[in-house]
């Protein structure tokens, strides 16, 4: 599996306080079946060092587990917060960018009165990338109103749930929200936002078995969700088309929908 979302460099912000730690996050990643990991430490104001640093960090710890012999393949990568994104010129988003290619991971705001999210995701993409929302399961502002989300998809922007949502671990909210947008066909890449190896670990397979009740045959996406659509994001390619849920008791997938 890939997973796109995940803070494995240490000492830059809430993920691994050390190199062994972040050499623990590896080893636990590949036991859950993760070949390759984006590494997405924040750039936000709750964490304002110099993203710059990121680039060093990434090499010394590809070497550290050269060295230890984990086979993870790291790729590059930030997670922005829309507060700091005015700040960052393209030269640095590049630096910042999904595997270097036109992505960019784009944090959904917390707060329910934040400023409006649109206008920066589309300022963006005029200006030519293209936009993986990360978490907008746990952002106030869209559960407050889905349709603002709906709509984002509808203008190109790609959706990241995180696998731990699907289970509970951030809430029932967190979790209805993520059925709803499976069930809508909104959802384009399951993704673990690990921070440890054991409070926050990595994982992705655990979030679509929890979600098979109340979707049934979502499991059937699980390679889409989690090894097709994240290799073309890392590509600079466009999406996949979105495979068919199976058909099963009559329930009236929308999930067939192109991306």
């Amino acid at each position: 599996m890939i997973d796109l979302h995940a803070h494995i460099l240490h000492g830059v912000d809430d993920g691994p306080t050390t190199l062994q730690e972040s050499i623990a996050l590896a080893r636990a990643a590949v036991e859950s079946g993760t070949r390759i990991l984006a590494a997405t430490s924040h750039v936000s104001h709750m964490f304002p060092g110099d993203p710059r640093v990121f680039a060093g960090k990434l090499g010394e710890v590809r070497a550290a587990l050269e060295a230890a012999d984990v086979p993870l393949e790291l790729r590059s990568g930030g997670e922005l917060a829309p507060t700091r994104i005015d700040e960052l010129d393209d030269e640095l988003l590049a630096a910042l960018s999904l595997g270097g290619g036109p992505y960019l991971l784009v944090e959904c705001p917390f707060s329910p009165v934040a400023g409006a999210l649109e206008p920066i995701v589309y300022d963006l993409q005029a200006r030519g990338w293209r936009i993986l929302l990360a978490h907008p399961e746990r952002s106030a502002a869209f559960h407050r109103a889905p349709d603002r989300l709906s709509q984002l998809v509808a203008d190109g922007a790609l959706v990241q749930i995180t696998a731990g949502s699907l289970t509970g671990q951030f809430g029932q909210t967190a979790r209805r929200f993520s059925i709803s947008a499976l069930r809508e066909g909104i959802v384009h890449v399951l993704a673990s936002d690990a921070h440890d190896a054991i409070d926050r670990p990595p994982g992705l397979t655990a979030g679509l078995a929890a979600a098979e009740h109340e979707v049934p045959g979502i499991g059937a996406h699980a390679d889409w969700l989690t090894e097709e659509v994240p290799a073309a994001i890392l590509a600079g390619e466009d999406v996949p088309r979105r495979p068919p849920l199976p058909r099963r008791g009559g329930l009236r997938s929308r999930l067939g929908l192109g991306s």
